[in-house]
C-alpha cells in the first residue's frame, strides 16, 4: 500500500505551463482517503486452476503430477473451451506455478480457493493503524462484488480492472477528499 501511494503521489514527469498556486495544488490532490478492496475467494480460470492443482497433488508424497498431466487438464477443463484460452493460458501459466511453489512452502491449504481467516475481519480491526501508518484521514474497505462500492472508486475503477484483489492480496485506491466526495455525489453515497 505504501508504495502504491508513493507512486501515486509522486510528481508529474512533465511540469505544466503557466502560473499556478503548488501550496493549494498540492494539499487538495494529496491523496486522504483510502478505498480498500478485498476478494472473498479465487472466482473464473483462477479458481479453476485451483481445483486443477488440487486434484493433481498427492498429499502423501507432497508432489504434484508432471505438468503435462495439468496443463491436459486444463485444456480439458470448462476454461479450456472458451475461445479466448490462449489469452487466458498464458495468464495461468504463471499463476499454476506460483501456486505450485506456494503448495510446496506452506502446504495444500495454498490451493484454497478461500482464505483460512477472514480477511475483511482482520483488515477492520487494524483499520487505525492502518490509516496512521500510511497517513489517511479515512479509509474504507469493500469487497470487490460490490458494486456500489466499485463506483467509489470512479475513473480509479480502471485500477480495479486492471489488477482486481485476490484473496490475501487486496487492491488500494487512493485518492484526495475533493475526488472522493466528488465521486460520492456521483453515485449517491
Amino acid at each position: 500500500m505504501r508504495k502504491l501511494l508513493q507512486k501515486q503521489t509522486s510528481a508529474p514527469k512533465k511540469a505544466k505551463k503557466g502560473p499556478t498556486n503548488t501550496a493549494t495544488t498540492v494539499e487538495e490532490s494529496k491523496p486522504t482517503i483510502g478505498l480498500l478492496y478485498v476478494a472473498e475467494k479465487y472466482e473464473g480460470w483462477k479458481e479453476e486452476c485451483l481445483k486443477i492443482l488440487q486434484a493433481k497433488y498427492d498429499k502423501g508424497s507432497r508432489s504434484f503430477a508432471r505438468d503435462q498431466d495439468i496443463s491436459a487438464a486444463l485444456k480439458e477443463s470448462p476454461i479450456g473451451q472458451l475461445a479466448d484460452f490462449k489469452i487466458i493460458l498464458k495468464q495461468c501459466m504463471p499463476f499454476l506455478r506460483f501456486k505450485k511453489d506456494e503448495t510446496l512452502a506452506v502446504g495444500p491449504e495454498a490451493l484454497d480457493v478461500k482464505l483460512p481467516f477472514d480477511e475483511m475481519q482482520v483488515l477492520q480491526e487494524n483499520v487505525d493503524l492502518i490509516k496512521r501508518q500510511i497517513g489517511l484521514e479515512k479509509l474504507e474497505i469493500f469487497f470487490i462484488t460490490d458494486e456500489s462500492a466499485r463506483n467509489k472508486a470512479g475513473s480509479y475503477v480502471s485500477v480495479l480492472r486492471q489488477t482486481p484483489p485476490s484473496p490475501g492480496n487486496p487492491v488500494a485506491i487512493f485518492m484526495a477528499a475533493l475526488v472522493f466526495q466528488q465521486n460520492s455525489a456521483r453515485t449517491g453515497a
